[in-house]
């Protein structure tokens, strides 16, 4: 596995989640970003992260997982993310933001989170990363010839 380089470090960051989420409000940017994120779609495949990429970005994909977690596990997993990579953060108000972005997201009107009726819905509250690419792994061989 290549070695994380500060592009993939710094996506992770909170705020930059937060943009995100406020700037997928607008229409005319989405328009914008739905194109670019098409185009990266090419041979042999890609493996997509976010939080419309099974019903918006790329609805016709063979193989979608809807993964989600808890809210207080999800604000434990960030918080040791920002650990490793050597920041600290408020866990209150990790929590609190991570709520709101979420109540943003399901409430928008362009392009809501919600899983696409064809997901594989996983829950990962109580898995270990390893479990998660485990099961992940025997859905996608399911679906797919590898």
């Amino acid at each position: 596995m290549k070695k994380k380089n500060k592009t993939s470090k710094i996506i992770h960051l909170q705020i930059v989640g937060e943009i995100a989420s406020k700037l997928a409000t607008f229409s005319k940017i989405r328009k914008i970003l739905l194109y670019k994120q098409r185009y990266f779609r090419k041979a042999p495949g890609l493996i997509a992260e976010g939080r419309d990429m099974g019903t918006i970005v790329f609805p016709d994909a063979i193989v979608k997982f809807f993964l989600n977690a808890n809210l207080e596990t999800r604000v434990h997993r960030r918080i040791q993310q920002f650990k490793k990579i050597g920041l600290s953060v408020n866990d209150k108000e990790l929590f609190q933001q991570l709520k709101i972005r979420d109540e943003r997201d399901q409430n928008r009107l362009i392009s809501p989170l919600y899983p696409s009726k064809d997901a594989i819905i996983l829950d990962s509250t109580n898995m270990t990363l390893s479990e998660v690419i485990e099961y992940s792994m025997k859905e996608i061989k399911k679906k797919i010839i590898i």
